[in-house]
């Protein structure tokens, strides 16, 4: 999955951002540089998806550290990651799918 930031404006004024893929390094940094500007420049509404985010180093969990840190000066809505399931996690789903088909 490749890492990416998007930003749209709504006509209502909101702010959605979205991240995806490996929110670390230089990634991170730029995406927690893109948020604090938008904040700067005075976006009251923002919604931060991270959906689609698959890990955090400890520079991409800085952003969730600052948004933390605002105390509540901040209307913002975070959309938690989705825990993706791996092929390790699956095969106790099949060995109970197969001793119940067979």
């Amino acid at each position: 999955m490749s890492t990416f930031i998007s930003m749209t404006f709504t006509e209502g004024g909101e702010l959605r951002m979205r991240m995806s893929g490996r929110l670390t390094g230089h990634v991170a940094r730029e995406g927690l540089s893109l948020l604090k500007r938008a904040v700067e420049l005075g976006k009251q509404k923002i919604k931060l998806d991270l959906q689609d985010v698959t890990s955090f180093d400890s520079i991409g969990t800085s952003i969730l550290d600052w948004i933390s840190k605002q105390n509540g000066n901040l209307n913002i809505d975070v959309i938690p990651p989705i825990r993706k399931i791996g092929k390790d996690e699956l095969a106790p789903i099949a060995r109970i799918q197969t001793k119940i088909e067979g």
